[in-house]
C-alpha cells in the first residue's frame, strides 16, 4: 500500500513536469529560439526520471493506462491555463486594470498546441491501448 502511494506520487510529480513542458512551448524567446528547446529538453529528464520511478513502485494498472493518465492530465492542466492567458490577454479591460506585459512571452501558439497535442494524444492513445489490453482474455 505505500509502495501504491510512492508510485502514485512519483506519477503526480511527472504530471507537473508534463504541464511544465507544455507550458514552456508556448514561451516565444525570439533571440534564443535553440535554448527553448534545450530548456523544454531539460525538463523532460526529470519527467522520465520521476515517471519510471512512479511506474517501478506502483502495482495497479499496466504502464500504458498509468502512462496515458499522467500524459493527458498534465497536457489538459495546460488547456485550462493557457485559456486562462489568451483570456487575460484578450481583454482590454483587464489589461488596463493589472500589469499584462509579462504574459507578452507566451505567444509561440504552434509550437505550444503542437506540443500539447502531442502529449494529450498519446497519453489518450496509451490509455485506450491499456484498457484494451486489460480486457484481453490472456
Amino acid at each position: 500500500m505505500i509502495r501504491n502511494l510512492f508510485g502514485i506520487l512519483f506519477l503526480i510529480v511527472s504530471g507537473f513536469f508534463v504541464y511544465m513542458v507544455t507550458l514552456l512551448s508556448f514561451f516565444n524567446f525570439p533571440d534564443v529560439e535553440l535554448n527553448k528547446f534545450l530548456i523544454i529538453g531539460g525538463f523532460c529528464v526529470p519527467l522520465a526520471i520521476f515517471h519510471i520511478i512512479g511506474l517501478a513502485l506502483y502495482r495497479g494498472a499496466n504502464w500504458k493506462v498509468s502512462t496515458g493518465i499522467t500524459f493527458f492530465v498534465g497536457a489538459s492542466f495546460n488547456i485550462l491555463v493557457v485559456f486562462s492567458i489568451i483570456s487575460i490577454k484578450a481583454s482590454p479591460e483587464l489589461t488596463e486594470t493589472i500589469d499584462a506585459s509579462s504574459l507578452s512571452t507566451i505567444s509561440d501558439y504552434v509550437t505550444g498546441f503542437t506540443t500539447m497535442a502531442i502529449f494529450a494524444g498519446l497519453g489518450a492513445a496509451l490509455y485506450f491501448n491499456g484498457k484494451q489490453t486489460n480486457k484481453e482474455p490472456s
